[in-house]
């Protein structure tokens, strides 16, 4: 095991963000790299890049040299240098998002600063999105989008799940505000794949709806989203997609000098607070960052009544060092998270006062997360065929306890301790024979989890993954291009016992004559991941594309061995020793037809997995006769069974965008999903997101904007019996924008109020449950409405 964390951290992690094309807060400047000692030399080329209409300076805007292969990013004024050139001719090309591109020849040596307008051509952009392709190629061949800085801002929310939602395919995952995740395509959990900046986050995230993705939203830079099976380059776990998450904790791109930026969300409905303030300090090849941000809200407040114990406070503090000299890009970043958060627990225990009756509880349950995480990446620019390196690794521990507040060592109810190593390195090369650009890529993914306390309902795990990987496209004429790619991957895993699952656990937990010992597992599993895309684009206005690819998700050693009661999520889970590996087989294709005033996308998908694993809730009054190794102190906890099913997941997204006038956009989007036991039932799939659709309008102008979405949900009773079915709404948003850019400094500000008119409704992906009927108990569950209006306040500066 040495050897291989050695290997490990040897092929530390690629950097997928360096490709990113983004928008910045602060000036920034590409590391000047390249590949070859063409169009090297002394000279230095630069100039502005203005918008043709207004003259306004583009921020961000990328502008890449060739021969020469060396690149900047415009700062706050517009302005652009690229040194490091040689004399004679070049060829420059200028992207920014919602612009045409443009590409401008030019001599050196030049004795005047170069000024480039660009027009706006927003519905043309073609933006990379490196989750997607690590080439950097903007070619694709599934469903992927990408949200900038900006964006993000305008979505700012109490979670990454709550940001995202209602998002074409995507949905939210709710239990109370804190825990929100996303939901892709109905897939959730284990099935989506969240990475920080490319690298798996090493928290507990995905195993239950009470846990929290550990990164704060405030203090993303960029967001990508992959809809469909994503195994090919991210293995187990990513068969329904992936959520890549940027920051810019190491620095990648800067100016000499300070710069920095400051961000500031309230809300109402919450009383939600959150800040974050940063600064960058940076040589030439040198810079160095920090940040610190903090977040703390109350509890959420439907139109009647508070859903109690739904608070949250959290802390993030993040240093960070970047280098860039030559060919050579490297940096490192460390950070401390820590989130406490409340959860909405409710459980029927007897009335002593009346026999017979039940009472429903509110415990004061809270989970307490404490992150440390260390990131590191380099990026070399190489000679031969072989032209480029990326590796990078990450590193974390986290500590999640679940239970009351403050309780003394001995009454911790539950502690999950989690120590992670994730890393990549890829090999880039250039175009040969019938194929382009491509990349040769391995990684190597360890877990080690001990589970403690006197709730510890499931053991421990030894994970060690072991992965080759390669991604390659093959041009076939100027319109088609096909994708091929394969991956091999090994995993090994074992359990890590505990007071409860011991093959000589003390009798006074565990009842012997109830419950076998638990002898552990040691087990390996071997997968294969691959796809085969088509890229066509028979005109400018058209592009079709299509992907079959198969992928995989290992089962948890939770899923198999979960016996007993779970705080934090209010309920039993009982695991299926016998579960196996799920495979899956998807097709998703799309069809995006753009002009200067429409742009229409349309994707469809289809999905069979195999050993589909799925929850089944048990009779509340049957399910307290089984006999738990753990066991639960509610005497009708709400109870639920892992098993496995073959399954079918189908539906679709489409949206539309009309520029009405120069101004002013309306927009439409619609998305929906069925999944269905694929076995003698033909029951549905728990936890499907209900038919959707969303209109909208949106007027923007020199520095502001103002719109308008109506969002129109469907009911959902297309459901298991064992599952709450919900009714249809329809929910109003109004939100506008203000920016202020002076000579060195951005101001922006904007204001949303969500449920305009504060309806009652409830979202059938919430697992928040009450009990409505004191003598039935949890046999009568039902849900908490939603949150009522909310108005939002969202301030960022960057100098």
């Amino acid at each position: 095991m040495g050897i291989c964390l050695m290997l490990a951290f040897l092929t530390i992690e690629w950097a997928a963000a360096s490709s990113l094309t983004t928008e910045h807060f602060s000036v920034k400047k590409v590391a000047e790299y390249t590949s070859n000692d063409e169009g090297k030399g002394t000279l230095e080329i630069s100039g502005r890049v203005l918008d043709a209409e207004t003259g306004e300076p583009l921020i961000g805007a990328n502008v890449f040299a060739t021969p020469a292969r060396q690149g900047a990013t415009t700062n706050l004024d517009g302005e652009f240098r690229i040194d490091g050139l040689a004399e004679g001719s070049h060829e420059l090309s200028f992207t920014y998002l919602g612009y045409a591109s443009k590409i401008v020849e030019i001599n050196l040596p030049m004795s005047e600063e170069l000024t480039v307008e660009m027009i706006s051509d927003f519905f043309r952009t073609r933006e990379v999105i490196v989750t997607a392709a690590p080439t950097g190629s903007n070619v694709n061949y599934q469903s992927a989008q990408a949200y900038t800085v900006n964006e993000l801002a305008a979505r700012a929310n109490l979670s990454l799940g709550d940001m995202l939602d209602g998002e074409p395919g995507l949905s939210s995952r709710s239990f109370g505000g804190g825990p929100s995740r996303p939901v892709i395509r109905g897939f959730d959990g284990e099935r989506v794949v969240v990475l920080e900046n490319g690298e798996r986050m090493g928290d507990i995230q995905s195993t239950a709806p009470d846990h929290a993705i550990t990164l704060d939203p405030l203090g993303l830079n960029r967001v990508e989203v992959v809809r469909g099976p994503a195994s090919l380059l991210y293995g187990s776990s990513a068969l329904g997609g992936v959520v890549n998450l940027f920051t810019e904790d190491a620095p990648r791109q800067w100016d000499r000098g300070l710069s920095g930026g400051a961000a500031f969300h309230g809300a109402t409905n919450n009383n939600l607070l959150s800040g974050s303030a940063g600064l960058v300090y940076a040589t030439e090849n040198h810079a160095v960052a920090g940040r610190f941000l903090y977040r703390t809200a109350g509890d959420g407040q439907t139109p009647d009544e508070t859903i109690p114990n739904t608070r949250l406070d959290s802390y993030t503090a993040s240093i960070g060092w970047g280098y860039n000299r030559g060919n050579t890009r490297m940096g490192l970043s460390a950070r401390y998270y820590q989130n406490h958060y409340g959860i909405p627990e409710f459980a029927a225990v007897s009335d002593p006062d009346n026999p017979g009756m039940f009472i429903e509880e509110e415990p004061d349950m809270e989970i307490r997360i404490f992150r440390y995480n260390v990131q590191g990446y380099l990026n070399q620019k190489m000679d031969g065929f072989f032209d480029e390196l990326e590796l990078r690794a990450s590193f974390s521990y986290s500590d999640q306890e679940e239970g009351e507040p403050d309780p003394l060592p001995e009454e911790l109810e539950l502690e999950i301790q989690t120590t992670t190593l994730s890393s990549t390195g890829l090999l880039m090369h250039r175009p040969f024979f019938i194929f382009d650009r491509g990349v040769i890529g391995t990684s190597v993914h360890y877990r080690y989890q001990e589970v403690d306390g006197i709730e510890a309902y499931h053991p421990g795990e030894d994970i060690f993954n072991l992965a080759l990987f390669t991604f390659q496209e093959i041009p076939i004429g100027r319109r088609l291009s096909l994708q091929l790619g394969a991956r091999f991957e090994q995993e090994w895993t074992s359990t890590v016992e505990n007071r409860f699952f011991t093959p000589n656990p003390d009798p006074d937990l565990v009842n012997l004559e109830e419950v076998p010992p638990f002898d552990g597992l040691t087990d390996e599993a071997f997968n294969f991941a691959g796809s085969i895309g088509l890229n066509f684009r028979p005109t400018r206005e058209i592009e079709i594309g299509m992907q079959v690819a198969r992928a995989h998700r290992n089962t948890t050693i939770l899923e198999r061995y979960a016996d007993g009661w779970h705080a934090g999520a209010t309920r039993v889970e009982l695991g299926d020793p016998t579960l196996t590996s799920e495979s899956g087989l998807g097709l998703d294709a799309f069809f995006q037809y753009t002009t200067n005033r429409w742009q229409f996308e349309a994707s469809g998908f289809y999905n069979r997995i195999n050993d589909y694993v799925a929850l089944l809730t048990l009779d509340p009054l049957e399910a307290v006769e089984i006999p738990y190794r753990v066991r639960a102190d509610r005497e009708f906890p709400n109870t639920v069974q892992f098993f496995a099913t073959d399954a079918l997941m189908l539906g679709f997204e489409a949206q539309m965008h009309y520029l009405i006038t120069e101004n002013l956009a309306a927009s439409l989007t619609a998305d929906y999903v069925r999944g269905t036991r694929d076995d003698e039932t033909n029951d549905p799939l728990p936890f499907i997101p209900p038919f959707r659709t969303t209109l909208g309008l949106k007027y923007e102008v020199n520095n502001w904007n103002i719109g308008a979405q109506y969002r129109l949900v469907s009911s959902q009773t297309r459901v298991p019996d064992d599952e709450l079915p919900t009714d249809g709404y329809g929910i109003a948003r109004v939100e506008g924008g203000y920016q202020i850019r002076g000579d060195d400094s951005v101001h922006s500000f904007n204001i949303r109020v969500d449920n305009l008119f504060n309806a009652n409704y409830t979202d059938h992906m919430s697992v928040v449950r009450r009990f409505k009927d004191p003598q039935l108990g949890p046999a009568s569950p039902s849900r908490f409405d939603m949150p009522g209006i909310n108005f939002n306040l969202i301030y960022r500066y960057s100098f």
